[in-house]
C-alpha cells in the first residue's frame, strides 16, 4: 500500500465512530461522509505533494491522537457531546495532512474539514442567532401575513409570536417560533456554498455575487416554504399542514439546491467557452 492509499484507509477508518456516535442524527454523518468525498476528489492534486518532514510528522501524530480525546475538553462547555463527531474528524484530518504531506498541503484540507466543522456547529450558531436576532421574527411574520393576505387568505398577527388564519371553520391559531424562520436551511446552504465556490476559479467579484443571490433565493425558498403550510393549514386543516410542514422544507431545499448549482454550472461553463473563444481570436489576431 503506498502513501497516498494508506492516507485514505487512514481518513475513512474514523467514519465508523462518527456513524456510531451519531446514530440518531444521521446529518453531522452524512457532512462527515460528504467531507472524506471531497477529499477523494483532491486524489489527483495530493499524489503530486511530496511527504511531510520529520518534525512535521511528529506534529501531526499528536493532532490526530488528540482527537480522540476531545470528548473530555468540550464536557464543560456542551451538553452530553458525542464521544467520536464531526469536530473530532476534522481535527483528525488536519492531523493526516500533517503527517503525510508538505505543509502547503492544507489548503487541500480546508474544504472538507471547514464543511465538517460548520456542518456539525449549525445548531449552535442556530442557537446563538436566535438569542441575538429574535427581533427579527415579527417582521418576518409580517411579510408573511401581507402575502397571504394578498392570496385571499384573511391574516391577522396576535401577540408577538402568533399568526391567526380565519378559515371557514373558524379562526386557527399558528404559534411561530425561531425555526420557522429557516435559518437552519440557510446556514447549510450557506456551508455548501462556501465550499463548492472555494473549490472554483471564478473571481471573488463573481462568487461574491453567485453567494448572495444563493442566499436571497434560499431567503424566498424558506418564504414560499411556510405560505405553502399556511396554506395546507388555511384549506385543508391543520393536521394535514403539519404532514406538509414534515416534508416541505426538505423538498423546496433540494430543488433550489439542484437549480441554483445547474446554473451556475452553466455559468461556468459558458464563461470558460468565451475564455478559450477570446485566447484564441488574440492568438489569431497576434499572427
Amino acid at each position: 500500500m503506498n502513501r497516498l492509499d494508506f492516507f485514505y484507509v487512514s481518513a475513512f477508518l474514523p467514519l465508523l465512530l462518527v456513524a456510531y456516535s451519531y446514530i440518531r442524527w444521521p446529518f453531522s454523518v452524512v457532512f462527515s461522509v460528504y467531507g472524506f468525498m471531497l477529499l477523494l476528489i483532491k486524489k489527483d492534486g495530493l499524489s503530486l505533494r511530496r511527504g511531510a518532514c520529520g518534525f512535521q510528522r511528529v506534529l501531526g501524530l499528536l493532532v490526530a491522537v488528540a482527537s480522540f480525546f476531545l470528548y473530555y475538553a468540550l464536557i464543560p462547555f456542551f451538553e452530553s457531546p458525542a464521544f467520536y463527531g464531526g469536530v473530532n474528524y476534522a481535527v483528525y484530518i488536519l492531523g493526516l495532512f500533517l503527517i503525510f504531506f508538505e505543509f502547503s498541503a492544507l489548503r487541500e484540507a480546508f474544504t472538507p474539514i471547514f464543511l465538517v466543522v460548520a456542518s456539525t456547529s449549525a445548531s449552535l450558531v442556530s442557537m446563538w442567532l436566535e438569542h441575538h436576532f429574535s427581533w427579527y421574527i415579527p417582521y418576518f411574520m409580517s411579510l408573511l401575513v401581507a402575502i397571504l393576505n394578498v392570496l385571499g387568505v384573511r391574516a391577522t398577527i396576535h401577540d408577538p409570536y402568533v399568526i391567526v388564519l380565519q378559515t371557514a371553520e373558524g379562526p386557527l391559531s399558528l404559534g411561530f417560533v425561531w425555526g420557522c424562520v429557516g435559518v437552519s436551511s440557510m446556514l447549510i446552504f450557506s456551508i455548501i456554498l462556501v465550499v463548492t465556490l472555494f473549490e472554483e476559479s471564478a473571481s471573488p467579484r463573481t462568487k461574491l455575487l453567485w453567494a448572495v443571490a444563493g442566499v436571497f433565493g434560499m431567503f424566498v425558498v424558506n418564504v414560499i416554504r411556510v405560505v405553502i403550510i399556511f396554506l395546507a393549514d388555511y384549506f385543508y386543516g391543520f393536521d394535514v399542514g403539519a404532514k406538509v410542514h414534515y416534508f416541505i422544507g426538505y423538498v423546496l431545499f433540494l430543488l433550489w439546491l439542484v437549480i441554483f448549482f445547474y446554473v451556475f454550472s452553466k455559468r461556468q461553463v459558458l464563461s470558460e467557452k468565451i475564455r478559450l473563444i477570446r485566447q484564441k481570436l488574440r492568438s489569431v489576431v497576434g499572427r
